[in-house]
């Protein structure tokens, strides 16, 4: 007769396993998790040290420790994400937790770190200039941001003209936009904002403006009105 681990596991089963995270690390003792159990998943009972996930056969061990909320005590294991004495739990990546990364410095500068963590990005204007009566710059733009193994970025070059006066979005892909404004007498300007997954920033940049001549003029392929 065969034994029970020989048969094949339904699909619920496959689906679950596919999606699972596995964290590792140590339980800390004696923390009290006060209101956090209001923020978070049922089941997420312990706080512990963070060490490494792993997603699969991926593993990445964290360059700094996460104090996280897990759920139980955790188990011992031997996969080879692990080191010595550190412990396994199993998580959804979609299950709500809350996190403590450990970082030294000031007030202002750790603080600044924290709100920012897992994004990058910027912008430069290339070539301003008043061309046909309208502001003109050529923009490269890009960003990125990343959270526990999930990311999303852009990278775009945008030649954009505009009148001079107001502002115009020229790129908006829902978690990123990109405006640009003239402002008198002569300064145009571009604002980058990104945000999702609850991280967001703004990037901005101003140059000053010229003339630019029929002669020295080139064919603008940009955005306009």
């Amino acid at each position: 007769m065969a034994e029970k681990d020989d048969f094949p596991i339904n699909f619920a089963e496959a689906v679950q396993q596919q999606s699972m995270f596995a964290v590792y690390g140590v339980p800390i003792k004696d923390a009290s998790l006060g209101d956090f159990s209001r923020l978070v998943s049922p089941g997420l009972t312990r706080l512990a040290q963070i060490k490494a996930y792993a997603v699969g056969e991926f593993c990445l061990r964290l360059p700094k420790p996460v104090v996280m909320l897990v759920p139980g005590d955790g188990i011992p294991t031997s996969d080879p994400c692990a080191r010595p004495k550190e412990l396994k739990w199993s998580v959804l990546p979609a299950d709500k937790t809350v996190a403590m990364s450990m970082s030294t410095g000031t007030f202002g500068d750790v603080l600044d770190d924290v709100a920012t963590k897992g994004i990058d990005g910027g912008l430069t204007l290339e070539n301003p200039r008043i061309q046909d009566g309208k502001a003109c710059v050529d923009i490269h733009a890009w960003a990125k941001i990343e959270i526990f193994g999930a990311h999303v970025d852009f990278d775009q070059r945008i030649p954009v003209c505009i009148p001079l006066e107001g502002c115009q979005t020229v790129y908006d892909v829902g978690w990123a936009n990109v405006q640009v404004c003239f402002r008198a007498p002569n300064q145009i300007c571009a604002k980058l904002c990104i945000g999702k997954w609850g991280l967001s920033k703004c990037w901005e940049y101003c140059v000053p403006v010229h003339l630019v001549t029929a002669a020295a003029a080139k064919p603008c392929k940009c955005h306009s009105e």
